[in-house]
């Protein structure tokens, strides 16, 4: 799995936390109220397919749903292929910057085994999220079906293996499932990573 480049980016974010927190017990000033990384909670503020008019072999039609301070990813997916280790999954990250604009391609990582990399990322809230998405499975592959997504609280996202701190700012992803360049399907996150 091609995941090293990817956790050299996260690790050097981390480690300037790291720097900054140690500098501030060292120096007795508090001007982690000011950084731009540090821990963080993900408001999700758009779900969508990156290209609708396309019959897509993996199509998600999620949508956000809000009710008691929380927010619910619902809806539904139609496989015509298993969600398998032949595929890639793909992420390209735009920042938006303070004039309001997207500053594409800010990130950009191909990890291969999609579904491998997925439940590692995931890691002990795997369960939790394929069950709210309706895959009902806690194994890859995921079998080509029709999926009812009862609900998956996007808070459990501090449950799994992704960085504890992060650049605070709103971001767009643009999620790929490829083979051989081909896309099999796209989905888009809008959302904010915000001070605790």
């Amino acid at each position: 799995m091609c995941t090293m480049k990817h956790y050299i980016y996260f690790m050097f974010i981390q480690l300037i936390f790291k720097i900054n927190s140690d500098f501030v017990k060292s120096a007795s000033v508090n001007i982690l109220s000011t950084s731009p990384i540090g821990p963080y909670k993900i408001v999700m503020k758009q779900l969508y397919s990156c290209n609708p008019t396309k019959n897509n072999k993996i199509q998600h039609n999620w949508y956000l749903s809000h009710r008691d301070n929380t927010t619910f990813i619902l809806g539904n997916t139609t496989g015509d292929i298993p969600f398998d280790d032949t595929l890639s999954f793909e992420v390209k990250m735009a920042l938006r910057d303070s004039h309001g604009r997207w500053q594409e391609n800010s990130f950009m990582q191909k990890w291969t085994k999609a579904c491998t990399f997925i439940k590692y990322i995931a890691g002990k809230a795997w369960p939790e999220i394929s069950f709210g998405l309706g895959f009902n499975t806690t194994k890859c592959p995921i079998p080509a079906n029709f999926y009812y997504a009862p609900g998956m609280d996007i808070s459990i996202i501090k449950k799994t293996n992704v960085p504890k701190s992060f650049l605070y700012g709103t971001y767009k992803l643009n999620v790929y499932y490829t083979r051989q360049n081909e896309i099999y399907g796209c989905q888009n996150y809008i959302l904010e990573v915000k001070r605790l």
